[in-house]
This record gives C-alpha cells, sequence and structure tokens, in this order.
C-alpha cells in the first residue's frame, strides 16, 4: 500500500509540473491560481528541505519513493528501476552541473520524466 502511495504522490507531481509547464508554453503565462497550485517556485518550496531554492538529487528521490522500510523485493524493484530513471535525467537536466536543479532545469527533468512515460 505504502508504495502505491508513493507511486500515486509521483504520479501528481509529475501531472502538476507537467501541467504547469505546458500551459506556460500554450498560453505564455499561467492564471493567479495555477501558479498557487502548480507554479515551480511552490514545488520547490514543498520539496526543497534544506531551503536553497534547489532539488538534489536525494531530495526528489525520497519525496516521491520515501523510506524503504517494510519494501518488499518488487517494491525495492520499483525503487531502483526509478532511481536509475531519474539519476539518468537528472544528470542530463543538471546544466551547470551543481548537482541541484533550479526552475528552469526542474522543468527539463519533468519533461524528459513525461517523454521516458510515454514512450512506453
Amino acid at each position: 500500500m505504502a508504495v502505491f502511495l508513493r507511486f500515486l504522490f509521483a504520479m501528481i507531481f509529475l501531472a502538476v509540473v507537467g501541467k504547469t509547464y505546458a500551459q506556460a508554453a500554450e498560453e505564455e503565462e499561467l492564471t493567479a491560481d495555477a501558479e498557487n497550485e502548480e507554479d515551480p517556485k511552490e514545488i520547490l518550496r514543498l520539496m526543497d528541505k534544506n531551503g536553497d531554492g534547489k532539488l538534489t538529487f536525494q531530495e526528489i528521490f525520497d519525496e516521491v519513493m520515501g523510506s524503504e522500510d517494510g519494501e518488499g523485493e518488487e517494491q525495492a524493484s520499483e525503487r531502483e528501476e526509478f532511481r536509475a530513471k531519474l539519476q539518468k535525467h537528472f544528470t542530463a537536466s543538471d546544466s551547470n552541473g551543481d548537482e541541484a536543479l533550479d526552475e528552469d532545469e526542474l522543468k527539463k527533468l519533468v519533461m524528459a520524466l513525461e517523454n521516458d512515460e510515454e514512450e512506453l
């Protein structure tokens, strides 16, 4: 059940962030409501554990996947699969190589993860 909830959170996170950028690209600006709910700054605020305005690989992974407590073999496999995908796309999205994603880099990460899912 915990794995399902983590997966659901991950999908909601991707949907919220992806929707934000799709709207921005299509409409050239976000509505006030969307800015409050889906603004990358808000997502950063919610997930940024050290408050530096950027997301590290570990901050994203921990927030999406949560703790390993009570995981079975299948959940551990899903966790490692997600870790590999996130690492691949995180590295590619980290334009300045500082091992932390700012808003623009976060946008790249989300787009890459969405494209990865579409290919499946």
